[in-house]
């Protein structure tokens, strides 16, 4: 079982133009305070990051960053919107945003860069 997996991560759309994941917070993410935990937040950003940003290209993350806005809580179903920024031959910025539902308020923005090469043949 994968660490997104483990989380309950699930990836609802994958496209080079948009990707969504989702997951729901349960007691298990929770942090000192009753909310979702950041970590949990990142996870789901990440994700969402690591699948559009591997499609048509095989990418590793050279650098991340992560703005909380508001806080989850238990019960609520999060859903990890990524896209492109800019996609070049070597590198590409993805912007993620983080919101309560599909429709919701955005709770944290993500901002990922990768860098790509051309994918590898078995």
């Amino acid at each position: 079982m994968t660490y997104a997996e483990t989380l309950g991560i699930r990836v609802l759309e994958a496209a080079p133009h948009l990707t969504r994941a989702a997951l729901t917070v349960t007691e298990g993410g929770l942090n000192r305070h009753g909310t979702a935990h950041g970590g949990l937040l990142f996870s789901l950003a990440d994700e969402a990051f690591a699948v559009i940003s591997n499609l048509g290209a095989q990418a590793v993350a050279v650098e991340t960053h992560l703005s909380f806005f508001r806080a989850a809580r238990p019960g609520d179903e999060l859903v990890a919107v990524a896209t492109p920024e800019r996609v070049g031959r070597t590198l590409a910025t993805y912007r993620v945003e983080v919101r309560r539902g599909e429709q919701g308020e955005v709770l944290a923005l993500f901002l990922g860069t990768v860098s790509r090469r051309a994918p590898t043949r078995d």
